[in-house]
């Protein structure tokens, strides 16, 4: 009798089976299995000593006892949000020159010209337009004096960036309407540079410099560098103001003291602020860090090495797109950090707990392949995609990524969006929420309005809810039904079915059929966004049914029992 025993980052399961070790075929007949919520961080004593009551209760239940006891390697994967600036590529050509939390500019439209200091404007009239700057230690007035007196001798002045929140206070002492961006970085601007500046006013949507072929033709830059640009430009899109320049230098290393992320380039370790690394950690296939800091995150306060990482700006999911700007609490980057190092002791601290042998027998991701493998009528040349809590596992016939960021991300990023508990994102990232418009009136997702069963309860009324065992749960009053819909979606979107996709560009030709497994399978809608996301490769995507009978859980623990039954006859 082998238990395989699946110590994840959200969830523990079990799977309970008899094994006929002198058996070529049918060697496994599992009795029993179960599952619960991991206690404390994965690996630690904590969540062994859970694995342990767990097992104890599957084996009453089954009527049996476990002989042996099989486990897989263990990587902790911490998620978390920081509070990161916003994503800046290092790999941009060009780079913004306005703070990540100015929010006061003035004028309206957009202009590109040559930077002029203030201080030059005294000498003769400069051809063709230029941009302003005004750094932090002049007065507002003098700076309005001197533009208007500029523009009296015949400066073609067409923008200003400034390096104080004056914007508004320029803006209203000089004659003419020109974009005026406050809270800009002016230092190390060199004179002469091409700038370019836009305020879009209120309630507008275009702006023309958020066009990467805008931008790239108005900085003069060659269309090689289009893709880079097309990147950064992302960034803009909902931007309320914006100030760029072309990047003469590669950025500025992290201080000492500043958080970073560290990777190997050509050779040599290089370290990016984290705003830096965003993009490069979403593009490029996983395994790209070697350490981090982030202060913000207990775990990596100091530094922590790590095999993978995965940021998602919450920002870019409160962009206007999904749902009204401002419902969502977007501050902050959810983090998620893979440990390089595996816990050593696990094995021996769980065979200490229960008093049977345990062994470490395989890694989670071949694990949870031999598991999915057991999937009836699975495409021979498929590749299973085991989403966990804290990762994602892509086995195919010759290669395996393992990538941070899964379930717990979305979790994380639900709770933080909607500032609720962990355990109540856990329950409303799932299913569907309904509006409850009176003590018997409700209004779903798809916009039906609907009579309640039951009269709702006073805290229920004019709150978005899910349904629970117990009834309606209450979890937002900002959003209507279909605006949660769509940044539930969204989320979605933007963390799992992302990372899947940046994993696939590991494998050198996409699959005919990626094969989803863990508890993140489960999830119909996780399902239909991993799918859309990967319609333009093609590949078929599918749920694995483990041993035919447990659907896509328990691939892990059903794949331990498996390979130690495969091990035993050999």
């Amino acid at each position: 009798m082998v238990a395989g025993i699946d110590i994840g980052n959200h969830t523990t399961e079990i799977v309970l089976a008899r094994v006929d070790t002198g058996a070529d075929d049918g060697a496994v007949q599992p009795v029993g299995h179960g599952q619960a919520p991991t206690r404390g961080r994965k690996g630690s004593r904590d969540s062994l000593d859970g694995a342990a009551a767990l097992l104890h209760r599957i084996e009453v239940d089954a009527g049996a006892c476990a002989d042996v006891l099989v486990l897989s390697a263990i990587r902790p994967v911490d998620t978390d949000t920081a509070p990161l600036p916003p994503a800046s590529s290092p790999r941009s050509p060009v780079r913004s020159l306005r703070k990540p939390d100015a929010s006061t500019p003035a004028g309206s439209g957009f202009a590109v010209g040559r930077h002029v200091p203030l201080a030059a404007l005294s000498g003769p009239a400069a051809a063709g337009p230029v941009i302003v700057s005004v750094d932090g230690d002049t007065d507002f007035e003098v700076a309005a004096a001197a533009i208007t007196a500029a523009l009296a001798d015949g400066w073609s002045v067409t923008g200003v960036v400034a390096a104080q929140d004056d914007a508004v206070l320029i803006a209203n002492r000089i004659p003419i309407d020109i974009p005026v961006v406050d809270e800009v970085d002016v230092a190390g601007l060199a004179p002469g540079a091409l700038v370019a500046v836009e305020v879009v006013p209120e309630g507008r949507a275009y702006r023309a410099l958020a066009d990467p072929i805008a931008l790239c033709a108005a900085l003069e830059l060659g269309h090689e560098q289009l893709p880079d640009i097309a990147e950064f430009t992302r960034e803009l899109a909902d931007a309320p103001a914006i100030a760029v320049t072309g990047r003469t230098a590669p950025p500025e290393p992290p201080a000492v003291d500043d958080d970073y992320v560290e990777f190997t380039v050509d050779g040599r370790p290089v370290r990016y602020s984290p705003a830096q690394a965003h993009s490069i950690l979403r593009r490029d296939p996983p395994g790209a860090p070697l350490r981090i800091r982030l202060r913000s995150i207990p775990t990596a306060d100091h530094e922590i090495t790590v095999d993978d990482a995965f940021f998602t700006d919450l920002s870019a999911l409160d962009n206007g797109a999904w749902l009204r700007r401002g419902v969502a609490d977007a501050r902050g980057t959810v983090v998620a950090l893979l440990a390089a190092d595996h816990v050593a002791d696990a094995a021996a601290t769980l065979q200490e707990l229960t008093g049977r042998p345990a062994y470490t027998i395989a890694s989670e991701p071949e694990a949870a392949a031999r598991g999915a493998r057991t999937t009836p009528g699975l495409p021979p040349d498929s590749v299973v995609c085991d989403i966990g809590g804290g990762t994602i596992d892509l086995v195919g016939a010759d290669r395996t990524v393992t990538a941070a960021g899964a379930g717990e991300t979305i979790t994380v990023a639900v709770a933080r969006m909607l500032n609720i508990p962990r355990a109540l994102a856990e329950r409303v990232k799932r299913t569907p929420a309904l509006r409850v418009e009176g003590p018997h009136v409700a209004h779903e997702e798809d916009g039906r309005r609907v009579f309640l069963d039951n009269p709702a309860p006073a805290d229920a009324i004019g709150r978005l809810c899910t349904r629970g065992s117990a009834g309606l749960v209450p979890f937002s009053n900002r959003l209507a039904a279909e605006e949660w819909r769509s940044l539930r979606l969204a989320i979605k979107q933007e963390t799992v079915a992302a990372n899947i996709a940046r994993c696939l560009t590991a494998f050198e030709k996409p699959p005919a059929a990626l094969v989803l497994a863990g508890g993140g399978a489960l999830d119909d809608e996780l399902l239909r966004t991993v799918g859309e996301s990967l319609r333009m490769v093609p590949v078929v995507v599918g749920r694995a049914n483990i041993d035919g009978i447990h659907g896509p859980r328990f691939a892990v623990a059903s794949g331990l029992v498996h390979l130690y039954a495969t091990a035993s006859r050999s």
